[in-house]
């Protein structure tokens, strides 16, 4: 198999071509634990969209699978929703590099996107339960501080509350009106009106059985426990200044 970089470059120079491959309409990029799993579960049910089915909605291609696997893996994907609007959620795709930012621009130049965010300090709180209990098969009594405090300033927690680099990177490849950018508040506040507007966003009816759709279920966000407050002082020291332009940038942002 040709190296990463290559292929890319044969894409782009049309060495390589997607055509005539089944490939999504839209992706969501993230952010990570900000209600992207609702998001999934709720597209899930729209009789004109088509997600990939099983447990596992996040398919790691551009991030993980590109390295192996040529386009027509990814593909196979999506061969059962021809004929509706289809697409895929990997909230990790958010921090690709540009160069794969624009590799996905090559191949699917059409391409939707929907990047929903949560107040960052929230979300690394959220991160940070699922990575050292959860994942880990420990109990949060068991965890000190400092782990915590470790978690909150790696780079793989710092990049994924980064969103003002997120958007800056991906605007920087697509134009901002294939951009869907919504809140987490409004997922808890009003669920069905922020569905109706990423419906909107897909070109899909909104005239639908809203009685199908999981609106009010909550998935998977951490194990509920409610942060400390010592810990959302260490948040805010990273996050706030960025939370301040973000204010200023979207004043939806009530953080």
């Amino acid at each position: 198999m040709l190296p990463r970089p290559l292929r890319h470059w044969m894409y782009r120079h049309g060495f390589k071509s997607a055509a005539g491959l089944t490939l999504p309409d839209f992706l969501g990029i993230g952010a990570q634990k900000s209600a992207t799993t609702w998001l999934h579960h709720n597209l899930k049910a729209h009789p004109q969209i088509f997600v990939p089915q099983g447990e596992e909605k996040e398919l790691h291609y551009f991030d993980d699978h590109v390295n192996h696997h040529e386009l027509d893996y990814y593909a196979k994907f999506f061969e059962a929703g021809q004929g509706k609007i289809k697409g895929e959620i990997t909230p990790a795709y958010g921090i690709l590099p540009i160069s794969e930012i624009r590799f996905i621009r090559t191949v699917l130049p059409d391409l939707r996107l929907i990047f929903l965010m949560r107040n960052p300090i929230d979300r690394a709180w959220s991160h940070a339960l699922m990575e050292l209990t959860w994942k880990a098969n420990r109990r949060i009594e068991e965890i000190s501080d400092e782990e915590f405090i470790a978690h909150f300033q790696s780079p793989a927690s710092r990049q994924r509350g980064d969103y003002e680099t997120i958007l800056n990177n991906w605007q920087r490849v697509f134009p901002a009106e294939r951009f869907f950018i919504g809140f987490y508040d409004d997922v808890i506040a009003r669920p069905r009106e922020l569905l109706a507007d990423v419906f909107h966003h897909l070109g899909v009816s909104t005239d639908v059985d809203w009685g199908k759709f999981p609106l009010e279920k909550r998935f998977y966000e951490g194990s509920g426990m409610p942060m400390p407050e010592r810990f959302r002082t260490v948040l805010g020291e990273i996050y706030q200044p960025a939370m301040d332009r973000m204010g200023e940038r979207w004043n939806h942002c009530k953080w």
